[in-house]
């Protein structure tokens, strides 16, 4: 049953999914949806096909008659992670923002916890635990691969705190966010980083940030992802975010990126030698300590011209070329 007009969106509900060329994902993130319970608010959900030829318009729009939530898709052409999230915040109407991406399923509860935790805690921004799902259950490097995949807090049970976690899984109230024009960094719509940023940007801000253990995800992690390969470039990436963040600061960050250089290099030191020794023994945590390893060495070499290229035109699919005649 669709929702009734005398709700307010000044106190709604904008549910932003963002996908590229992931048409089994974006399945997966709005089934998850259709069944989330929200309260006394307007509730929509705003999807952002990034793929500059619109694959996901189809599947998306077969879930408008029968939602619960007004859906709505918009074309964002030019790929990026930064122009997708940008181009479906340009749509919402809601005062709650929250982020699904498509390689995500959130659990029953998940919106509402969100919202709750916020208006407890009057945090503008909101964390909740997505836990990775991996590819294949056998892999004994299961166990070492998934911290990697996974954004869990250190903090276990719910309240504020100051650590930030990725975007997918996360709220932001738009009455207590002083948001940047744009929201992220268009400069990081290929290598990321751009949530980092644009959190460390509320919060210089004064905004308060929450841990919501109840809004529960999976993180299903593809099997072109769950390699050694992937996990180093994505750890090497991770590794900058927080030298990255204190370099944006210009000067006033100088301390920090001196302290995250040389805790990257002694981090580099300690883990390197485990990874090598695990690695030629044939143990598989040597995964868990390639990934520390990638994270000292993306400390130290933050720049912005060695960031490896995860999203938008960098990973674009080309069609398969057409047999000659």
């Amino acid at each position: 049953m669709r929702q009734t007009n005398n709700l307010n969106w000044n106190e709604g509900v904008s549910i932003v999914v963002p996908t590229f060329q992931r048409p089994e994902g974006i399945k997966i993130a709005l089934e998850s949806l259709m069944t989330q319970k929200v309260d006394g608010r307007l509730v929509e959900i705003v999807v952002a096909d990034n793929d500059p030829a619109g694959s996901a318009e189809s599947t998306v729009k077969s879930y408008m008659a029968n939602s619960p939530f007004d859906i709505k898709y918009v074309h964002v052409p030019n790929p990026g992670v930064s122009n997708a999230r940008n181009g479906a915040l340009e749509e919402t109407r809601g005062r709650f923002i929250i982020f699904l991406d498509d390689d995500m399923e959130a659990l029953d509860g998940w919106v509402q916890s969100l919202i709750s935790t916020s208006l407890k805690f009057k945090a503008g921004i909101v964390f909740g635990p997505a836990v990775a799902k991996m590819p294949d259950p056998n892999d004994p490097r299961n166990p070492y691969m998934e911290p990697y995949f996974s954004r869990i807090a250190k903090k276990e049970d719910e309240g504020l705190m100051t650590e930030t976690l990725g975007t997918g899984g996360c709220l932001l109230d738009l009455n207590l966010c002083d948001m940047p024009n744009p929201p992220f960094d268009t400069s990081l719509n290929e290598t990321g980083g751009e949530d980092d940023i644009l959190f460390d940007h509320l919060k210089m801000g004064g905004t308060k940030v929450a841990w919501s253990p109840a809004a529960k995800a999976w993180e299903i992690v593809p099997a072109n992802r769950a390699t050694p390969e992937y996990i180093q470039k994505r750890n090497f990436a991770f590794g900058q975010g927080p030298t990255h963040i204190h370099a944006n600061r210009g000067w006033r960050g100088a301390p920090g990126v001196i302290r995250f250089m040389i805790t990257g290099a002694i981090q580099t030191c300690l883990f390197a030698p485990v990874y090598f020794f695990l690695k030629l023994v044939g143990h598989p945590a040597y995964v868990a300590y390639l990934a520390k390893t990638a994270r000292g060495v993306g400390k130290v070499f933050w720049a912005d011209s060695l960031s490896p290229k995860l999203y938008g035109a960098a990973i674009l699919k080309k069609p398969d070329p057409q047999p000659a005649e």
